[in-house]
């Protein structure tokens, strides 16, 4: 233990003689403990060193190569390039800082410096690729210039390749983009811009503003955003657009704790507004509507957080079985996104309801395949078995037709439904061109569809694709053969009337 403390006391003064340069050592000290840091991968403490190396020789071209190369290691391009300036000053002919600067220039998009610095080195081939870079540059501003927005991007992507720093490449590039309606592409290389150009608050915002309105991504646009306040604290347009999302989101997610709890016309009220107060339906669209005016946003660009507001209105109005106000949205919703669960329900619903059955079930059956989790969505299976019955039922009888009303009918609807249409059709009332044999056969069906749709579990047999009335259904022996035989061949069989049957003589006996 006595000899563990001088040996630590040493390598902790070893340490700190390291990490702070004595100024009055030698040159060749300060070098030594610089190479020694590096070697570490401490880079901070070798660039202390080479600073003090520099202090004392300023005219030592390779102390100076090494300072720049540090400084380049470290990300600091404009350090490293004046070193390399100054090494070419004291040595013009020191090939490595020639190469050096040559990769800075062509990052940077200087490319007749870049070409010259390549040249002295004897590289051809780097001459060569930003020559590529070059022309390819001047394409991205002619194409850009047209509105040609697809070979403004190729164009872009090879100059970059090379001028990977080059300002006005990512700018064009971002827009041509953002034109193109690519608009996380577009936002990669506007983080870009925002580094290369850190006191602009400008990428900032449009960034911001991308994310949320558009790609409705909270987290990243406020992290966006909180960027540019650590940049520049001061930032009004920051700070205010910062609260802007914050309340609309917290808005949303009003409607969405609605929704959860199955308050469908509290969560419409939060989105399309009550009396005097706008809902965040209509906020949303406006500052949309904003965006675009200010070249932020297109008619391109995704709709996502839009989409996903529909979506929910969709909802809620398919909930509150009111398809009328769902319409509008539902079908907007659709249109934003394909894959919207309620909005498919509602479009393979409305098919239903105009009888084309398979167009619904094709419907939901490539939802199933294409739509990721829809398969699991028990909304997506229920509609799909109901649209399968319907199929079935449609090449049999329809009893909700013969007494027209729709299929969610309650039983006094029913009920009104089949006293309006015995009154219509009785044979002493009846006006119109129909014979009397047709006219019984109406009334044997509505009294027949009537006979299933009253009785609660005769309607549950029809609901799930179970026709009572169905000969195969009632005959288990339909192949061949009286299903009564054993009764002794005849059998009567009785359809009972309920609720005022216009032919009060008590019911039509059938027989066999």
């Amino acid at each position: 233990m006595v000899l563990l403390k001088p040996l630590f006391s040493a390598a902790l003064l070893f340490t700190t003689t390291l990490a702070n340069p004595d100024s009055s050592l030698p040159v060749s000290s300060l070098l030594a403990s610089a190479d020694a840091l590096l070697a570490q991968g401490d880079k901070h403490g070798a660039l202390s060193h080479f600073d003090a190396a520099v202090a004392k020789d300023p005219s030592n071209y390779l102390t100076l190569f090494k300072r720049g190369a540090t400084y380049l290691s470290l990300g600091r391009s404009s350090q490293a390039s004046a070193d390399f300036d100054a090494v070419l000053e004291l040595k013009p002919d020191f090939k490595a800082a020639l190469l050096q600067r040559a990769g800075l220039k062509a990052k940077t998009g200087e490319w007749e410096k870049a070409k010259e610095d390549y040249s002295k080195g004897r590289k051809q081939q780097e001459v060569e690729e930003v020559e590529r870079a070059e022309r390819a540059a001047g394409l991205v501003k002619e194409a850009e210039d047209k509105g040609d927005w697809e070979t403004c991007v190729e164009q872009a992507g090879v100059a970059i390749a090379v001028g990977s720093q080059a300002l006005g490449l990512r700018q064009s590039r971002a827009r041509c983009r953002l034109m193109k309606g690519d608009l996380p592409e577009a936002v990669g290389d506007l983080m870009h811009v925002a580094q290369l150009n850190p006191g602009n608050t400008d990428p900032h915002l449009q960034i911001a503003n991308i994310l949320y309105w558009s790609l409705n991504d909270f987290d990243k646009s406020t992290a966006q955003l909180r960027k540019c306040l650590h940049s520049d604290p001061d930032s009004k347009s920051c700070s205010r657009l910062l609260r802007r999302i914050k309340n609309t989101e917290k808005a949303i997610g009003k409607a969405r704790k609605s929704r959860e709890q199955r308050m469908w016309n509290s969560a419409n009220k939060v989105l399309l507004g009550d009396g005097e107060d706008t809902g965040v339906l209509d906020d949303v669209m406006a500052d949309l509507e904003e965006l675009k005016k200010d070249g932020v946003l297109n008619d391109k660009s995704p709709q996502t957080l839009m989409g996903d507001l529909q979506d929910m209105v969709c909802n809620n109005f398919v909930e509150m079985k009111k398809p009328e106000k769902a319409k509008k949205h539902c079908e907007e919703a659709l249109r934003l996104n394909p894959s919207s669960i309620p909005a498919i329900i509602f479009k393979a619903s409305s098919l239903l309801e105009a009888e084309l059955y398979e167009e619904a079930i094709r419907l939901l059956e490539k939802t199933r395949e294409d739509v990721d989790g829809a398969a699991r969505d028990s909304r997506i299976t229920n509609k799909l078995n109901e649209a399968q019955k319907r199929l079935r039922q449609s090449k049999t009888k329809d009893y909700y037709k013969a007494l027209g009303v729709s299929r969610d009918a309650n039983e006094r609807e029913i009920k009104k439904a089949y006293r309006k249409l015995t009154k219509q059709y009785h044979p002493d009332k009846y006006r119109g061109d129909m014979t009397p044999e047709q006219i019984q056969t109406k009334m044997s069906q509505i009294n027949e569809a009537y006979e299933v749709l009253s009785d609660p579990e005769l309607k549950e047999r029809f609901d799930n694709g179970d026709d009572p009335n169905s000969q195969e259904q009632q005959n288990p022996f339909h192949q061949g053969g009286n299903p009564f035989a054993h009764f002794g061949g005849q059998q009567q069989f009785m359809f009972r009337q309920q609720g005022g049957n216009p032919f009060s003589g008590g019911g039509f006996n059938f027989q066999f």
